[in-house]
């Protein structure tokens, strides 16, 4: 188990000290990936390096595995870090170095034996499904080739951690998946705790179980990923998760409800049945939504109708079939929640 308790990180300036993260507390548990997310400058990557101390903090304590790496020595420190990998969105292979070559370097150091280091180079290799390219240098791989081989290098010493510090922010979407997909294999096969750095929300929804919402420089929120989704509580969670489309469509009819998949309901035609059971025509303004092992994930925006009644019976049979929803109101209401001087940011199980 990781544990941030406390945790400051100052870079001293000539026009005054910049603090990257400030008062940060968070429990990793083993098992997980565990996504921290936020937009550029608010301090992940920061948080991200002082967990195998390439950063150093200021203040706080760091506990990986009960032991605080803040107090131990140079020696304890390098055995610790021998059990947590790291990924970079930049891959930092060695250029002169074949892929198998580059897999072995961490072995070369820990002073593996040879048949010993060749043996656990292929074993990682097939894990990422690189075989065929041991041979072949840097230059001569795509993106998400040489970000498979940074993965197997990270896990050359089986690791029980692994640190992904914007690990996808370099490829395409195809390839994102597909990296993402063996991360979450490796999760699975090998119970390697990951720690997901991202500012993308459809990374932490694709393959984290919690995440941790970082801005200017603190936690605003966190807690299990379908938890967050459904419920944002901050204002950039709130932006990082609902799309802006979500937010500005709009509409003449009644309020909106923004239905919320997160994993948790079966692939059942939600609209079609509430329009058959009820008799309601719905309108659908905005839907992203996606399957994910088996399970949809995503946002839908409808428009209930004007007439009361029959707005509560389009409520009522969300909640009789579990679909989580928000009531985001009319567009009269939403312009002067967002016009009026003190905005709530607060929830409950109607808003937003």
């Amino acid at each position: 188990m990781i544990e941030l308790i406390h945790l400051d990180k100052t870079y001293p300036a000539a026009d005054g000290d910049v603090v990257a993260l400030e008062d940060i507390n968070l429990t990793i548990e083993d098992g997980a990936i565990y996504g921290i997310i936020g937009l550029s400058g608010a301090g992940k990557s920061t948080l991200v390096r002082c967990i195998n101390l390439l950063e150093k903090p200021t203040a706080g304590q760091v506990l990986v595995d009960g032991e605080d790496l803040t107090k131990v020595k140079t020696k304890r420190l390098y055995e610790i870090r021998r059990n947590i990998g790291m990924i970079f969105q930049s891959f930092n292979l060695l250029e002169q170095r074949t892929v198998e070559a580059n897999v072995r370097f961490p072995l070369e150091l820990a002073k593996f034996k040879k048949d010993a280091a060749k043996a656990r180079v292929a074993e990682l290799l097939e894990l990422v499904g690189l075989s065929e390219k041991a041979k072949a240098y840097p230059s001569q791989l795509s993106g998400g080739q040489k970000q498979r081989v940074a993965i197997a290098r990270a896990l050359a010493l089986s690791p029980k951690y692994l640190l992904c510090d914007e690990a996808t922010s370099a490829l395409d979407p195809n390839t994102t998946t597909s990296i993402l997909e063996l991360l979450r294999e490796i999760n699975r096969k090998l119970g390697v705790t990951i720690v997901v750095i991202t500012h993308e929300m459809r990374v932490v929804d694709s393959i984290c179980t919690d995440v941790a919402v970082i801005d200017q420089s603190h936690i605003v929120e966190s807690g299990k990923v379908a938890d967050v989704f459904a419920f944002p509580q901050s204002e950039i969670a709130k932006q990082l998760i609902i799309p802006e489309l979500i937010r500005t469509v709009k509409s003449t009819g009644g309020s909106k409800l923004r239905l919320v998949f997160n994993g948790e309901e079966a692939d059942t035609p939600v609209v079609s049945g509430l329009a058959i059971e009820c008799g309601i025509a719905v309108n659908i303004l905005y839907a992203d939504t996606k399957n994910i092992d088996g399970k949809t994930y995503g946002h839908m925006v409808i428009t209930l109708p004007e007439d009361e009644g029959q707005a509560a019976k389009v409520k009522q049979y969300l909640e009789k079939n579990n679909v989580t929803y928000r009531d985001e109101g009319t567009a009269a209401q939403m312009a002067q929640t967002q016009e009026g001087p003190d905005k709530d940011n607060t929830t409950d199980k109607e808003e937003i």
